[in-house]
């Protein structure tokens, strides 16, 4: 042992009272914990005591499996992103389908003009070949 052991040695022996021998060496077992409610004294209690605990789980897991249910269903009321999301895009679905008809009955309208057109200038055209014979006579 050297110099500098030995007197931390003697001073922690003169440190403690005598009669009192502290090893420091050996664990010191656990306290454990008690519940704070008696253990029950016969088989019956004990049962009794055990269905309550279980009952208990098992609210609690009822309650649990409601939650996580609750969480998964979608949402679909008005205050929801993914609801004004889907709205949006039914109503950009819905306008392209507009557009299209739209464009369809301009084209068919566009045509139909352009038919009465031919026709008002052979119409046009007849009458003035018809007018022109009698100016000749």
């Amino acid at each position: 042992m050297s110099g500098s052991a030995a007197l931390a040695s003697a001073r922690r022996r003169r440190a403690i009272p005598p009669g009192i021998n502290e090893v420091s060496d050996i664990p010191k077992p656990p306290v454990s914990q008690t519940l704070s409610t008696p253990t029950p004294t016969n088989p019956g209690m004990l049962l009794m005591k055990h269905n309550h605990i279980l009952g208990t789980l098992q609210h609690d897991i009822d309650e649990l499996k409601k939650q996580l249910l609750a969480k998964e269903k979608p949402v679909s009321d008005a205050t929801s992103l993914e609801y004004y999301k889907a709205q949006h895009a039914i109503l950009i679905d819905e306008m392209k389908d507009v557009k299209k008809t739209l464009l369809k009955v301009q084209t068919f309208a566009m045509e139909t003009n352009l038919d009465i057109m031919k026709l008002k200038r052979l119409v046009q055209k007849e009458d003035m070949t018809i007018e022109i014979p009698d100016k000749v006579e």
